[in-house]
């Protein structure tokens, strides 16, 4: 395995493993991490779309495990986490600059937006 191909592997699995640790918690524990991330109580319906939104979370975190496995072939992914990882960092301090969150959902969109400039990068520097 060349250096090149080394570094993303280890780069997506890191990915991986972000939104691996992120979207646990937001969907085996709903009620705890709501209330670490928003101001407000939720109704039970919004703990129900809470914990949806960590199992997507978790599955894109396994999509890029699998693009870690091989990086020539996967890249639909790629965009993907790309879109995603631009909606928490537009979502999150949004939410939080509404009175809405708070100030920890600063740190998660700061590392969605490291991840989503490494997408970029990789893109660009691994070409299909």
């Amino acid at each position: 395995m060349d250096s090149s191909r080394r570094h993303w592997t280890v780069f997506f699995f890191l990915a991986a493993a972000f939104n691996l640790c992120m979207g646990g918690p937001i969907f085996f524990a709903s009620a705890w991490s709501y209330s670490v991330a928003y101001i407000l109580p939720p109704d039970a319906a919004t703990l129900r779309f809470w914990g949806d939104f960590g199992y997507a979370v978790m599955l894109i975190g396994l999509g890029h495990g699998g693009l870690g496995l091989d990086v020539d072939r996967i890249r639909g992914i790629v965009w993907l986490g790309i879109v995603a990882k631009l909606f928490d960092m537009i979502a999150l301090p949004l939410r939080w600059w509404e009175g809405l969150a708070h100030p920890v959902v600063l740190a998660p969109a700061g590392i969605d937006g490291l991840f989503c400039l490494g997408f970029v990068w990789f893109l660009i520097r691994r070409p299909a």
